[in-house]
């Protein structure tokens, strides 16, 4: 990031960094992973704001040349440096996660780099209520309901997992509702199997 040692610095930053930053930090609310630092980013912030300026030209020729009172221009460059950003995240982040562009690209036969890092971070970003059956790395088996009280960590150095119902499983595979949650810490997990929630399971 550059220093901001003048006003014409922070003029530029604020024009050419700060909308791809917003759009990036939006962007990412819908996948997983960290973001990475800002100083490792500043290149692909400059890249946004450069794609969503010119996607946003019309508006940006509308505040350059508005008349009137001040406040009509400066509201007119709020909306475009810092809520036009924020939509514009907010669409590649729905884009990213509904995989709409993949999507098109497979059914022209071309195979893009996934923007998930890890089948972690894409199973558990599109994870809807589920039964689940986590085998740990000392053969412990854990069986239990993925909902909307669960959790699963998208820190790619911290994947743990909660879990907010958990069942035994007896010698006849019954599963026995125990009434309690399941916190499992990062690297104990082997191996995790999903059922759809509406499939029905054995309770005894």
């Amino acid at each position: 990031m550059p220093e901001l040692t003048s006003i014409d610095t922070i003029y530029l930053v604020l024009a050419f960094l700060v909308p791809g930053l917003i759009a990036s930090f939006i962007r990412a609310q819908f996948i997983t992973g960290r973001m990475p630092s800002h100083t490792e980013a500043a290149l692909s912030y400059l890249t946004l704001s450069i794609i969503y300026y010119a996607l946003a030209f019309p508006f940006v020729e509308y505040s350059v040349s508005i008349e009137g009172p001040a406040y009509w221009k400066i509201g007119a460059w709020f909306l475009l440096v810092f809520v036009g950003p924020a939509v514009f995240g907010f669409l590649l982040g729905l884009w990213a996660q509904k995989e709409l562009g993949r999507g098109l690209l497979r059914r022209l036969q071309l195979n893009p780099v996934h923007v998930m890092p890890t089948a972690w971070d894409w199973k558990f970003s599109n994870a809807t209520e589920s039964w689940v059956l986590v085998v740990l790395k000392d053969d412990t088996q854990l069986a239990g309901l993925y909902g909307s009280d669960s959790f699963a960590s998208s820190d790619p150095e911290e994947r743990d997992l909660y879990i907010e119902k958990v069942y035994e499983i007896d010698d006849k595979n019954d599963w026995k509702p125990r009434d309690n949650g399941v916190l499992i810490t990062s690297g104990e997990i082997r191996s995790i199997e999903f059922w759809p929630y509406r499939q029905e399971i054995n309770h005894g």
